[in-house]
């Protein structure tokens, strides 16, 4: 039986996974094909969000799936954000091999280097929240370190770029996917 509250997240997980397609397709650059790891990240999104709708549908949500929920939301609005914030400068796919030409350090990217792996992170542990079980994380799991190994190469193309300084300077204030304290908490002068 589907209830609101399968609904409620059926709709909103949806939306997510919706917004990440049109991302790959609409608004990142790419230099030239679309890069092999980026088709890995986007079968294994593909799997894992069918993962998730199947079971929603056939099995009732868990105790946490209000938090779930949140967390569906919390990614959609970092989403809207970052692609707002890129909107006349977009980043190119992950896994491209282009060098980068220009360096983003404002909205998202002023607390995190990377703010569209970190909406993406909080949609698959949304999906995981989601169900009483343990597997379920399995996909969140195998998504963080696809997406820890992107970041990491995004991260050696901009030092070995005429950016290198610049982007040393800025991974001293913004963390990789969580925010640095520092970065949150204005300086006070005493």
């Amino acid at each position: 039986m589907f209830i609101p509250s399968s609904a409620a997240l059926f709709v909103a997980g949806f939306t997510c996974f919706a917004a990440m397609v049109w991302g790959v397709k609409a608004h990142f650059r790419r230099t030239e094909k679309i890069p092999a790891g980026t088709k890995l990240i986007s079968a294994l999104s593909l799997a894992g969000y069918l993962i998730f709708a199947i079971h929603l549908v056939f099995g009732a949500p868990g105790e946490f799936w209000a938090f779930a929920f949140t967390l569906f939301v919390l990614s959609l609005a970092l989403f809207c954000w970052t692609v707002s914030s890129t909107r006349h400068t977009p980043p190119t796919l992950a896994f491209d091999d282009d060098t980068p030409s220009f360096l983003l350090r404002h909205g998202p990217y002023r607390y995190v280097r990377h703010p569209f792996y970190l909406s993406y992170l909080l949609f698959w542990t949304g999906t995981a929240c989601t169900f009483s079980a343990v597997w379920p994380w399995l996909v969140p799991a195998v998504m963080i370190s696809v997406y820890a190994n992107a970041a990491s190469r995004e991260e050696g193309k901009f030092a070995r770029s005429d950016l290198a300084a610049a982007y040393h300077a800025y991974r001293q204030r913004a963390g990789m996917f969580f925010p640095r304290v520092s970065a949150l908490v204005p300086a006070t002068s005493g």
